[in-house]
């Protein structure tokens, strides 16, 4: 994928090629510290670029025993979400450039990685949504939790949503519009330093107009 969209460009590389993304991730991840890990051989890289990068994001298209073996599935029973969504896109370390300051650029990178969902067949977006050590923000998280048919199970690590108020993470608010669910539960990340709950987006949740206006931002590069 080589695309334009609101003046950025959008596009795939592998993690040969992803130096900008790492760099982004270590400068605001670990205060300028390597932030690379087994995940990212695999992976393919989403950069969005206008004078530099913008955003990032790490995607992998998993199917089976592999959205578990994943790294949200490492911090999540995935078991009964896997047999629900058996291929699924795992989207992680996304990062916005605090400079930035554009509304926009969320919604950019939300139509970059549905594109990729379906381009990819796709049945379900995940991943970690991260919040502040203290969990400002998950009080808004209370009407969003999955369905039991497909919600995760607990692992080590996991605790009570805090329910602290505060404003809700740019792309978690944009997937909880398009019919996002998330954990009953959160995990604290003492590695990172944050607390994230799991996060899904059925594709076949999104509603169709949305989907459409979000495909439309993307124009041949």
């Amino acid at each position: 994928m080589d695309v334009r969209a609101g003046g950025y460009r959008v596009r795939l590389v592998s993690g040969d090629e992803a130096g900008a993304a790492f760099a982004l991730r270590a400068r605001l991840f670990r205060d300028g510290r390597d932030d690379s890990d087994a995940f990212d051989a695999d992976a393919r890289h989403l950069l969005v670029e206008r004078d530099g990068l913008a955003a990032c994001a790490r995607l992998s298209v998993l199917e089976g025993d592999a959205i578990l073996a994943g790294y949200t599935g490492n911090r999540y029973d995935l078991t009964r979400f896997a047999a629900r969504f058996d291929r699924a896109l795992e989207v992680g370390r996304i990062c916005l450039l605090p400079e930035a300051a554009d509304p926009d650029l969320a919604r950019v990178m939300l139509g970059a990685i549905a594109h990729v969902a379906t381009a990819t067949g796709a049945a379900a977006l995940f991943g970690c949504a991260s919040f502040p050590p203290n969990g400002a923000g998950t009080e808004r998280l209370g009407g969003y939790v999955a369905p039991p048919e497909w919600r995760p199970g607990r692992r080590d690590g996991a605790v009570p949503l805090p329910g602290v108020p505060g404003p809700l993470p740019p792309m978690l608010r944009g997937y909880l519009t398009f019919g996002a669910a998330v954990s009953d539960h959160a995990v604290r990340d003492d590695d990172l330093d944050t607390l994230h709950v799991f996060t899904a987006l059925p594709v076949a949740t999104i509603p169709t107009a949305r989907a459409r206006r979000l495909t439309q931002l993307l124009h041949p590069a």
